[in-house]
């Protein structure tokens, strides 16, 4: 090998080395900035950081503190506000003075209701919900709710007299956290709600005015949860078919009731002309009615299920007394 044909062979591999040796350097630049500019930021973050004012300061401090001063007087005006529709609880009331309040108020509420024409079914029997409590005196801690739902059915049955609904065929009352049967706690520790359970007879009007009345009441808080009505009339009028006797119902001559339709079939109604219906319904006492139906909007008898949750907003301090009881008795 001539030192010319040396000479390049050594040119290209310092070539090759000084390329590959740039590249991984400019690489390395690269990474390099990047955690130089990366140490820069967080420096700068501690800088800031260290020259703030530790959080909380005296100044932060007593705007949160008047912050939650005055939020608590907000919620105290809330509560005082309530008081106009809702009575406190009474906890001077003891156990036997309830049962003695629970007869007395039912006895009343039997006589109010006879008097103002509502009919109860097994009357003798009713207690307004309150059937364990007549014989028997329920726990302490239970007794001011407990009053305090007795009043708010009473006043809510009333209603159904003053709005003179027909008969009370059912009432039920759920038992509340600490009675047999009710759950553990209340949903909510700011409102508690007691579910009363009613079924009743009455027409459009009444119940227009027994809801309305719950709607707008000013001694307890009402909600009506579920909302059933059945029209109690299940045969409505003929159809009409032009002016066929398929159209025209027939009534008793004497009385004026309506004939039953089952009645007009076997007089041949459907099957043979209207001259040969007409004339089996007048032998048979019948005659052709002038009404186009029977049962006027407004005018049905309904049978109603309502569940009405009779609700109380919980005072502060009660909530605060509550939270405390449950946290001793876990600890037990």
């Amino acid at each position: 090998m001539n030192h010319k044909t040396w000479l390049a062979v050594f040119g290209v591999f310092a070539l090759v080395l000084v390329g590959g040796a740039g590249f991984y350097a400019f690489s390395g630049y690269g990474t390099y900035s990047d955690e130089v500019s990366g140490w820069d930021s967080s420096v700068g973050t501690i800088e800031s950081l260290e020259r703030r004012v530790p959080y909380p300061n005296k100044e932060n401090a007593e705007a949160l503190k008047e912050g939650v001063s005055k939020y608590d007087g907000a919620v105290q005006e809330l509560y005082q506000s309530l008081n106009s529709f809702q009575r406190p609880l009474n906890t001077g009331l003891q156990g036997t003075q309830f049962a003695q309040l629970v007869k007395k108020t039912v006895q009343d509420f039997r006589e109010f209701a006879k008097v103002g024409g509502l009919e109860i079914e097994s009357a003798e029997e009713f207690q307004l919900g309150f059937d364990a409590y007549a014989a028997s005196i329920p726990a302490p801690q239970l007794v001011p709710v407990l009053d305090y739902e007795l009043e708010a059915i009473d006043h809510l049955l009333r209603g159904l007299v003053t709005s003179r609904v027909g008969s009370l065929l059912s009432f039920e009352r759920d038992a509340i956290p600490g009675e047999l049967g009710g759950a553990d706690d209340h949903d909510s520790g700011v409102v508690h709600k007691y579910p009363v359970r009613l079924r009743f007879q009455s027409d459009y009007n009444s119940l227009q005015a027994f809801v309305n009345s719950i709607a707008n009441d000013k001694q307890f808080f009402y909600v009506v949860r579920v909302l059933k009505v059945q029209n109690r009339v299940t045969e409505g009028p003929m159809k009409t078919t032009g002016d066929s006797v398929l159209g025209q119902g027939y009534v008793y001559a004497d009385n004026g009731e309506p004939v039953a339709l089952e009645d007009l079939e076997l007089l041949g109604l459907g099957i043979g002309s209207e001259e040969e219906v007409e004339e089996a319904a007048r032998a048979a006492g019948y005659i052709p009615s002038q009404q186009d139906a029977r049962v006027l909007m407004g005018q049905e008898e309904l049978e109603i299920y309502m569940v009405v949750d009779i609700v109380r907003f919980v005072d502060p301090e009660e909530a605060s007394n509550e939270e405390k009881a449950d946290s001793e008795d876990k600890k037990r």
